[in-house]
């Protein structure tokens, strides 16, 4: 199968949405401050110069911030896997929900308890 090469735009939206899932994964992880520069450094037109310029800070120093503050989350991804687990988790709920909402529709006698069902992943899904 061919792999689709990505725009270097496409590497950093997805670099960006990576930081993100990071960053809500594992917040305690970061200083103040570092949450600071990440949650500056994932708007859309970001860059190092305008984080430094805003901050105060030296363009250098907020790519310190940023390659440390990644480094220590992905090291924890790596050993504990959160995010992969909230992923597959997701996928399982969503799939449960699937079913649940057909059975509901071609089950009249017990769409109660399924629409109850429906509601209790739909809680389930707001929390993951």
């Amino acid at each position: 199968m061919k792999q689709k090469i990505l725009t270097p735009k496409e590497k950093k939206i997805l670099k960006k949405m990576h930081i993100k899932e990071l960053m809500e994964t594992y917040p305690g992880l970061l200083t103040d401050k570092e949450n600071k520069i990440l949650t500056m450094f994932i708007q859309r037109n970001a860059t190092g110069a305008n984080i430094a310029r805003k901050l105060n800070i030296s363009r250098q120093a907020v790519h310190d911030h940023v390659r440390r503050a990644l480094t220590r989350m992905e090291n924890c991804e790596n050993k504990i896997g959160n995010m992969e687990k909230n992923k597959k988790t997701s996928l399982y709920i969503g799939k449960m929900r699937i079913v649940l909402e057909t059975i509901a529709k071609e089950t009249p006698k017990q769409k109660k308890a399924l629409e109850k069902a429906l509601s209790m992943l739909k809680e389930i899904e707001k929390n993951t």
